[in-house]
């Protein structure tokens, strides 16, 4: 009888070590899948830079090292590259150049919100010009107010607008909001937001200083 319960002890600790290896193994191989997913996403993330890169490369302006090398010079450029006159042309690729290509542009309105590609305004606003609902548009900067750390930056830029017309009594006021960052060559644009001024929404002195 003891002969037997000594065989028994002996079967069991033999299945509970197998059982110990068993678990162990599906340990690691939870473990290994879990370490190739994460590399999968490490290696996906940097395709996708390689690919913005790609495409900065290949489909975007290059831009003028003087446009993008400080957040004052990425200011100057937007509303120089915007505004012109009848009889010309925006420089549609020059505020391109300034964007990061997946940038949006957000239209804030009483109807709603317009959300824009980088690609998507630029195809709208040359085709007003096209079809001469734009024969010229005037914007230039009045005031600004400029948060900045490290190598991000948030921008409300109060500007002056006007669509074909500089007078004075024509013109329109409102706020830009950017959003750029500093990749260590230059600066990028990586959203716009703006909305006009109304009557029921003027704009707030701190912003016109």
């Amino acid at each position: 009888m003891f002969e037997n319960f000594g065989i028994i002890q002996s079967i069991k600790s033999i299945l509970l070590k197998k059982n110990t290896m068993f678990f162990g193994l599906i340990i690691c191989i939870f473990l290994f899948a879990c370490e190739s997913k994460r590399n999968s996403y490490t290696n996906n993330a940097f395709l996708n830079s390689s690919d913005i890169d790609s495409k900065i490369q290949q489909d975007y302006p290059l831009a003028d090292q003087a446009d993008v090398s400080s957040i004052d010079a990425v200011v100057r450029a937007i509303y120089e590259a915007i505004t012109f006159r009848e009889g010309e042309e925006p420089d549609m690729s020059r505020l391109q150049s300034l964007f990061n290509p997946d940038a949006q542009l957000i239209r804030i309105t009483p109807d709603g919100v317009d959300t824009m590609t980088v690609e998507s305004f630029i195809a709208s606003f040359k085709e007003r010009v096209k079809t001469g609902a734009l024969k010229s548009f005037y914007e230039a900067e009045i005031s600004r107010k400029t948060n900045a750390f490290g190598s991000i930056a948030q921008i409300f830029s109060t500007y002056n607008k006007g669509m074909n017309t500089e007078e004075p009594e024509g013109l329109i006021r409102g706020i830009n909001s950017l959003q750029l960052y500093y990749d260590g060559h230059r600066w990028w644009i990586s959203s716009l937001l703006w909305e006009d001024e109304r009557s029921d929404s003027l704009i707030p002195q701190e912003y016109l200083r």
